[in-house]
């Protein structure tokens, strides 16, 4: 048969990889079968979408395009799938958490009364392979531990986020239980105990490395779109300059990393208007103190008719491939606020800055205008507290969908 072996490292390429974006390598995952099985069901419909794609662009030229053939293996590998996964792999790892010494000591920081229900969800999810440990009783309160789980019931983002701050460290992890996580609607929990989702921060260590490839990966990036996109600069360029008079590319001043003041670009999407610093500032601290989301700042008469398909699709944001470029930006990171808003930060807002402003991240991906101040910022500071190159890779993947389905855009 034509094309099998590019047909058979392609899917072995594949498969993995989406696989590894929808957390199917994390046994805590496990502690919820239906879940699993609907991530299943979802990774083998991205890749059976992604293999029909790529063999239609690239006409088949390494793919087999026999229907039959794509039909039976995907009809099979869904099968095996399931069978491996929900039932191997389960039950390999309750074998090996069956004894006792093979099980992580992970420490309990939280209410003494609501010990004994974590406990007892532990005891009968063995996949996660927790001996959970009460940090309330004075004969553990030494004992060494690799993991620690925080119970918070704390009712704002502030506190909580002081919370997690404190107990947070580097090479650590650190599982958190609290119904504030309900609010944010990720869907990172991996179990939830008494309705209550429990998600994992893991803080790396020395960043060094990290920021170093970071760059190189932000280069090649936005060198790739600025080159691959250019011909759609200069078509959209032209309908801005019809649609309306002023400047194709809008620029403004932004906060990058430490605050530090940087040029933004953006494709002009509104009639050139002006307010004054006193207005703007009046402005931030009241959607900040009444919890408004960032959609209804927008005064939508300003906008252009190009400009509402601009921000819908946000295309408005392509230019800001230059400032990645320069490094006033990197392509996953926590977007870049106006000096207005900077100014108007609460204590705890200020650590959204200690890392380099994306073009992407939480707040775009999950809810992007639909979030008032605190819980957009609240989503930057999990992404500071977990910032990694695979929590990059995984959020440049999960942009697509949100970009194309203009969630919350504005």
């Amino acid at each position: 048969m034509r094309n099998q072996y590019g047909t058979l490292i392609f899917l072995l390429l594949l498969t993995p990889v989406i696989f590894y974006f929808h957390d199917l390598y994390n046994r805590f995952f496990y502690t919820q079968r239906l879940r699993v099985f609907f991530r299943i069901v979802k990774a083998w419909l991205i890749s059976l979408s992604v293999y029909v794609i790529v063999g239609f662009v690239t006409k088949f030229a390494f793919l087999i395009e026999s229907r039959v053939f794509i039909i039976l293996i995907y009809a099979i590998s869904i099968i095996l799938f399931i069978i491996i996964r929900l039932i191997l792999v389960e039950g390999i790892l309750k074998y090996y958490f069956t004894a006792s010494y093979r099980k992580i000591p992970c420490k309990y920081i939280g209410p003494h009364n609501s010990f004994e229900a974590f406990n007892k969800f532990f005891k009968e999810n063995g996949v996660a392979g927790f001996t959970l440990i009460d940090f309330n009783k004075a004969d553990h309160s030494d004992r060494d531990c690799n993991e620690l789980l925080l119970y918070s019931k704390t009712p704002n983002f502030d506190e909580f986020y002081k919370e997690i701050k404190s107990k947070i460290s580097s090479g650590q992890r650190l599982h958190i239980a609290s119904a504030l996580f309900n609010k944010l609607n990720l869907g990172w929990e991996w179990c939830r105990i008494d309705s209550i989702p429990v998600y994992t921060f893991y803080m790396k260590g020395n960043q060094r490395f990290r920021d170093f490839l970071r760059r190189c990966i932000d280069i090649i990036g936005s060198i790739f779109s600025l080159i691959v996109l250019a011909p759609l600069f200069a078509i959209i360029s032209i309908a801005i300059k019809f649609d309306s008079r002023g400047s194709v590319i809008y620029k403004q001043t932004r906060c990058g990393q430490d605050g530090k003041k940087f040029v933004f670009y953006k494709f002009r999407s509104m009639l050139e208007h002006k307010k004054s610093k006193e207005e703007l500032e009046t402005e931030a601290n009241y959607f900040r103190e009444h919890g408004v989301p960032k959609v209804e700042t927008m005064n939508s008469e300003y906008i252009t008719d190009i400009g509402k398909i601009l921000r819908k699709t946000s295309i408005d944001e392509w230019p800001q491939f230059i400032n990645v470029l320069k490094g006033e930006m990197s392509l996953i990171g926590p977007r870049p606020h106006r000096p207005h808003e900077v100014k108007c930060y609460r204590t705890w807002h200020k650590d959204r800055l200690s890392v380099k402003q994306g073009l992407t991240g939480l707040w775009q991906i999950y809810g992007r205008g639909e979030l008032p101040t605190d819980k957009s910022i609240f989503l930057d500071l999990i992404y500071v507290m977990n910032r990694s190159i695979s929590l990059d890779l995984r959020l440049l993947f999960h942009t697509i969908p949100a970009v194309i389905f203009g969630k919350g855009a504005y």
